[in-house]
């Protein structure tokens, strides 16, 4: 039995939450606060139409040890989040971050010891979510494990075993660091475009010029990481659209372009202007995703 604490049971949350559930060797906790436990106990998460009879508590309310703690929240929810779990840490407890960008291990570390860590990300998950329903055709892929995995730690191997158990498409890479920066990559180009053009993953996949922009913007982080010692390449950017575009359904839409049409702060900060700082850091110009990065921030602060 694995006790599992997960933070965010939005659109990917609740994905993984509906699989993890269905695993009878987990038990698991969608943690939030009383007034959100209290809403989702009343109105319930529907994933695909169903309703899924997950488990909501507080942090206080868990009364036994957990083994992993994994976190899907957005970006500027997650030092917030990393706090509020703080009563869940326990001695052996690891931490694992689902979400966009490249610094979400550093908040956990800077909070608790890096030994803590798993690093972590989706890649290709179609998600929808309007207010507690949850719509998906195609799970992604869940990469995780150490920074490196050369050789698989005890912990990693028995996560990977539940999320086996729990058909969660999954893998663990040699070099997370490296994926880490891939996942940037797409998200810097495929986030900002579609959430400026109000476009869906089908929208953008038919576009040559909504691809040519998308592709820039990725280049330019390839040239970023590259600069950073992380070894991306130029040819990964049309592996992706080969290989994973292709499997996302055509009227997904990206949690950009989701946060933008409902209405709340999007990651755009841990974008675009992380890529601009970055490329700073490294001399590396990045002006495409320095007008992308402007004008999805004008579309959120109209007046400023």
């Amino acid at each position: 039995m694995m006790n599992i604490a997960l933070v965010g049971v939005g659109a990917v949350g609740a994905v993984y939450a509906r699989l993890l559930h269905d695993n009878p060797d987990v038990q698991l906790y969608c943690v939030m606060d009383a007034v959100r436990k209290t809403r989702a106990e009343e109105e319930g998460i529907y994933v695909n139409g169903e309703r899924v009879p997950l488990t909501f508590a507080t942090p206080k309310e868990v009364d036994v040890p957990i083994d992993v703690i994994i976190f899907t929240v957005k970006n500027p929810q997650m030092q917030a989040a990393v706090t509020f779990v703080e009563p869940l840490v326990g001695e052996d407890t690891a931490l694992l971050s689902l979400l966009n960008g490249i610094d979400s291990e550093a908040v956990i570390a800077a909070q608790y010891e890096e030994s803590r860590v798993l690093y972590g990300l989706t890649n290709g998950i179609d998600a929808l979510k309007k207010e507690n329903k949850i719509s998906y055709t195609y799970p992604g892929i869940l990469y995780f494990g150490e920074r490196d995995n050369r050789a698989l730690s005890t912990r990693v191997e028995r996560l990977a075993h539940v999320f086996s158990e729990s058909n969660i498409p999954h893998a663990v890479p040699e070099n997370m660091e490296y994926q880490l920066w891939h996942k940037f990559m797409v998200n810097a180009g495929v986030n900002p475009v579609t959430a400026i053009m109000g476009a869906s993953h089908g929208a953008l996949r038919d576009s040559m010029d909504l691809l040519h922009v998308t592709k820039s913007a990725m280049r330019e982080i390839v040239l970023v990481a590259q600069a950073a010692g992380i070894p991306l390449a130029v040819e990964e950017i049309d592996t992706f659209f080969t290989d994973v575009w292709t499997q996302v359904g055509a009227d997904g839409k990206t949690s950009m372009l989701q946060d933008i049409e409902a209405g709340r702060t999007t990651e755009n900060e841990y974008f675009g202007k992380r890529a601009a700082e970055l490329g700073k850091k490294y001399n590396v110009a990045t002006p495409v995703n320095d007008m992308l990065y402007h004008l999805v921030r004008a579309m959120e602060h109209p007046t400023d």
